[in-house]
């Protein structure tokens, strides 16, 4: 087998090349019995990952840290048109990319895990029951499709800041319940709420509470 040093003497500047010289250099790939060091391929520097290896990184001061194992993310595929109820409870998930062709997010459906920011996509019209409770969420986006949240949808979370659209008409009992951080949220009148749609310390403005009906 030729080595490409010798190949390109065949092919030097005012050479003509014979056509068993073609031959030869499409017989001699020189390369194919070169091994690529598996260390130098990206996320395989530890060899092919096994379901129990774990591999601690290293951290400021030298420490060792699996920090980078605690960090699960879900992609819902395109497509996808319904998330079904208990669909992924306390999994761990700390960050989730819902697809813009989802109608519904079941009961339960990601409650329980440590979600931190949520964008709901725009042809989502129920947010159901307990769908994102007992997470970390500090930052949720509703879009204007979303008539309805549930029952604790949102519960026991760390939101501070929230828009409700004008278009969701109600919000059901304990939604917002257990964020303690929400000190303010502005309603549209038509939105219909309970006494405990909300955390106590949230004052809410606007809004039709049901109580009052």
């Amino acid at each position: 087998m030729k080595t490409k040093e010798e190949l390109r003497l065949l092919f030097e500047n005012g050479d003509r090349p014979a056509q068993e010289d073609f031959w030869t250099w499409l017989d001699s790939y020189w390369h194919k019995d070169e091994k690529i060091d598996m260390t130098k391929i990206a996320g395989l520097e530890n060899g092919f990952p096994r379901v129990n290896d774990f591999h601690a990184e290293i951290i400021e001061g030298g420490n060792a840290s699996l920090a980078h194992l605690q960090v699960r993310r879900i992609f819902i595929k395109p497509g996808t048109l319904h998330i079904p109820d208990r669909f992924a409870v306390a999994l761990g998930i700390s960050e989730l990319t819902l697809t813009s062709s989802l109608l519904t997010v079941g009961v339960d459906a990601f409650s329980s895990n440590a979600l931190k920011t949520l964008t709901i996509p725009e042809n989502v019209s129920i947010i159901s029951e307990r769908a994102f409770a007992f997470n970390q969420l500090s930052s949720v986006v509703i879009p204007d499709s979303v008539k309805e949240i549930k029952d604790s949808a949102f519960t026991s979370n760390r939101i501070s800041a929230l828009y409700i659209p004008p278009g969701v008409l109600k919000i059901g009992p304990n939604a917002f319940n257990y964020n303690p951080d929400l000190s303010s949220i502005r309603l549209d009148r038509n939105t219909q709420y309970y006494p405990d749609s909300f955390d106590a310390k949230t004052r809410v403005v606007g809004g039709t509470l049901v109580s009052d009906m």
